[in-house]
């Protein structure tokens, strides 16, 4: 199918310019979208505050279903808050076609069986989320979209965070919250003495959360003067981020897929992930290698700062990977289920 898709308009439903995954995950696919000629009319939902069903009804009430042909609901449990049901009934009213993606998947069972049931298409990001999903005639996988970007050279990069270039550099990019596993990261680095950890990233809202301030102090324990910290950064300082790591980690206990991993990957950065059923699929297509514990973290680290062949091959597949993933094929493949769900 594809082509240009002028005469197709659709209503985003989703968080917008906020720090949030979903919020610039949607970004950039309404902007790829807008460059497929689709016009999209952005629905706000918000990412923070307690919500109640009328304001979830009030979000509905924005949709301006005169000038549509289709609603496209960026779903994360977090921000309905189990409102779903409402949410989606005050939809079914408006008499268009659902697609919703789901960015996570399996926590809450009845809330994706009454997504399954509510919508017409699903997207999901991964085969792993596909089976965790259980709703095979209403799935379609699209990857998680990303851009191919270049990186500031190593020695710039690593000066400019006064770094000393000479130094290997182990690096974390991304929110930063229990989950994540960054006590492994921190832990695995003690056997890796002639490297430093680089973690980069913040929380939504705060600058600081009490989390951070723990993980911080644990650190300067652990890693006495091998550990940087520089917070937050802006798009405009990710490829000089990127680009000061040799190598980088994603620890995560849990995911059903992850937008900070697919950027290092986009940044063409060898990386390692913890041994989950998302991070597997992408190891199996050579994007990453995975780790199974702390001590294989930090046998594999090792390994891969010491074999720069290893890791070249690594960062030849996570570009690959982002080819694939490009937002312009994501877009497309948009495209092409829109007008399928609309037969058109």
């Amino acid at each position: 199918m594809g082509g240009r898709s002028a005469d197709l308009n659709i209503a985003m439903v989703t968080t917008w310019k906020v720090r949030c995954g979903i919020a610039t995950y949607s970004q950039n696919l309404v902007n790829a979208l807008a460059e497929q000629g689709v016009n999209v009319y952005v629905v706000r939902v918000s990412r923070f505050g307690q919500k109640t069903a009328d304001l979830m009804l009030n979000v509905v009430r924005q949709i301006p279903a005169g000038k549509i042909d289709l609603i496209h609901v960026a779903h994360e449990y977090g921000i309905w808050q189990g409102l779903e049901q409402p949410f989606y009934s005050a939809l079914k009213e408006l008499k268009k076609p659902i697609v919703t993606t789901m960015h996570a998947v399996g926590v809450r069972l009845d809330t994706d069986r009454g997504i399954a049931e509510m919508s017409d298409r699903v997207i999901v990001h991964n085969k792993n989320c596909a089976r965790r999903f259980g709703f095979p005639k209403k799935t379609v996988i699209i990857l998680h979209g990303c851009k191919p970007s270049k990186t500031v050279p190593v020695e710039e990069a690593k000066s400019s965070f006064g770094i000393d270039p000479r130094t290997p550099i182990v690096g974390y990019l991304g929110f930063i919250s229990e989950y994540k596993g960054l006590e492994q990261l921190i832990e695995a680095m003690i056997k890796v003495p002639n490297a430093a950890l680089f973690i980069v990233g913040g929380w939504h809202t705060e600058t600081e959360t009490p989390y951070i301030m723990t993980l911080k102090q644990r650190s300067l324990e652990l890693l006495p003067k091998r550990c940087q910290w520089p917070g937050y950064v802006s798009d405009e300082r990710l490829p000089a981020a990127y680009g000061a790591m040799d190598l980088v980690v994603y620890p995560s206990r849990f995911a059903t897929e992850s937008g900070a991993l697919i950027m290092a990957l986009s940044h063409g950065k060898a990386v390692l992930a913890s041994r989950i059923g998302p991070f597997i699929e992408k190891e199996k297509v050579g994007a990453l290698m995975t780790f199974k514990n702390v001590k294989d973290l930090a046998a594999k680290i090792k390994r891969l700062l010491k074999d720069e062949e290893l890791r070249r091959q690594l960062e030849e597949g996570a570009r690959k990977y982002a080819t694939e993933a490009s937002w312009d094929k994501v877009a497309e493949k948009h495209v092409d289920l829109y007008k399928e769900v609309l037969n058109v």
